[in-house]
């Protein structure tokens, strides 16, 4: 998921460091179970950058995706 999200932050033009906010919906979340892998992740992409985040425990998301995020960046010029 984050992999990706670098993938389009580039492609917008945009680098880790422009996200100012991400909201992390999980499937089932476990905040025992699932948050060390998103944290890791979350510093595999962006570092020390710390984007406002949430996350959030949900019944399902579409179609059968178990993790998803949603991210706001800003980028001046």
């Amino acid at each position: 998921m984050f992999t990706n999200l670098g993938r389009a932050l580039a492609a917008a033009g945009a680098g880790p460091e422009h996200v100012a906010r991400i909201t992390i919906y999980v499937v089932g979340y476990d905040r025992d179970r699932h948050l060390a892998v998103i944290e890791d992740a979350r510093v595999a992409l962006f570092g020390d950058h710390r984007p406002a985040d949430v996350v959030v425990g949900v019944a399902g998301l579409s179609p059968g995706y178990l993790i998803e995020v949603d991210a706001f960046a800003v980028v001046d010029g």
